[in-house]
């Protein structure tokens, strides 16, 4: 029964990420949502705030989305479902509202009318997407059935949420620009991240990701359609699984050997300079990429080897989905200042002594900057013995 729920959790992990995108999409692409997004020309200042309005409501209606759905399948992760984002919400009349999904559509829409100050049209078409189901692909439950086949003890773990990880350019609506042959800013950078920790060791269990703006075709019409991406993966000791998505994203790690001029690396655009004239000094590949969900994920994918940040900037939920998933691939994440202490205090590292580095999600890593930072940075990577090779030319 354990091993079945454990399927039955990412199953409705997937699809609670699924009905996620289809909101996001639903934002951007449906008239009625799309034009409280517009910009009022001659109301600028007003504008600014309801921008901001707007990015909050986005991000705590799917949080609220995914911590319903879970729940209703799993009551006994209720208190454990953790997200960016309070569920108090100011309309634009100043009522402060606190965002609910309610037993069904009617009532959810009959809410979300109080949310949207009396946009009945807006609020129904946003009540459709949360009750209606999100159906998952034959082949994706059919992979979850064969690789899931061990137990997960449900009742000591718990969840990060990030709803819509680079709201930023999920906002701006651009359009994706690459840099050798890797998308770096653009609409596809937003995610939706849901992990899984254990809420005793703080060790990442689960991942869930969601593009929801992966590849643009054209309907039948011809007008543009973005179509969504999910994968996801499970490492809990031994037992490792994943289910990857789309394999077209993913590069030939077997084409780049380990020298330095073969290694690409993902970063902020914040990160510091030393360390951009250090890494780029040894023949590294730099590539600044917005949103940390989407920095991630191109590891994962292989299109760089690496994430390196040197700040605490990242949070406990922008990295537990993808560390979950890159540890199911035999990778993992680290801590950026604890990994490059390693490497100074040891003529050696080895992959034991790496990862007793590895970030942890059930405790604040300490009292310096925002609650739930990843306060000592992070290297992210898919290769042990790649990031040997790094550590010496960050030390």
């Amino acid at each position: 029964m354990a091993a079945r729920s454990g399927k039955h959790l990412i199953q409705v992990l997937l699809q609670a990420s699924e009905k996620s995108a289809k909101i996001a999409r639903a934002w951007r692409c449906q008239e009625e949502l799309f034009e409280l997004m517009v910009e009022e020309k001659e109301e600028k200042e007003k504008n600014s705030r309801f921008v901001h309005d707007f990015k909050t409501l986005a991000d705590v209606l799917v949080q609220e989305v995914v911590k319903h759905d879970v729940i209703q399948e799993f009551p006994q992760l209720s208190g454990f479902i953790f997200g960016e984002e309070s569920n108090k919400f100011t309309n634009s009349t100043g009522e402060e509202i606190i965002i609910t999904v309610k037993e069904d559509s009617s009532a959810t829409a009959n809410h979300l009318v109080e949310v949207l100050c009396g946009n009945e049209r807006a609020a129904h078409l946003l009540a459709g997407l949360i009750h209606n189901d999100a159906a998952l692909e034959v082949n994706e439950m059919q992979v979850l059935e064969d690789k899931l086949d061990f137990e997960l003890p449900l009742e000591k773990l718990a969840i990060w949420i990030d709803p819509i990880d680079c709201t930023s350019q999920y906002m701006s609506n651009s359009s994706p620009r690459e840099v050798d042959g890797v998308v770096v800013s653009g609409l596809p950078c937003a995610t939706v991240l849901i992990g899984v920790f254990h809420r005793e060791t703080g060790d990442p269990v689960a991942g869930v990701i969601n593009q929801p703006f992966s590849v643009l075709t054209k309907d039948s019409q011809n007008n543009n359609k973005w179509t969504g991406r999910r994968l996801w993966g499970v490492s809990y000791h031994e037992h490792l699984c994943n289910f990857l998505g789309n394999t077209d994203h993913r590069s030939c790690q077997g084409e780049r050997d380990l020298d330095a001029t073969a290694l690409r690396i993902a970063i902020s655009g914040s990160e510091r300079e030393e360390i951009k004239t250090s890494l780029s000094s040894s023949g590294a590949k730099l590539f600044t990429i917005s949103g940390v969900g989407h920095k991630l994920l191109n590891v994962i994918d292989g299109n760089v080897d690496f994430y390196i940040l040197s700040h605490a900037t990242s949070f406990k939920w922008d990295t537990c989905a993808a560390h979950a998933i890159l540890c199911s691939m035999g990778g993992g994440m680290v801590t950026y200042s604890q990994a490059l202490s390693l490497r100074s205090a040891r003529k050696e590292v080895d992959k034991t002594s790496l990862n007793n580095c590895k970030i942890s999600y059930h405790t604040p890593d300490n009292k310096q900057g925002k609650e739930w930072s990843n306060t000592n940075g992070v290297i992210a990577f898919h290769s042990f013995e790649k990031v040997f090779k790094l550590l010496e030319y960050l030390k």
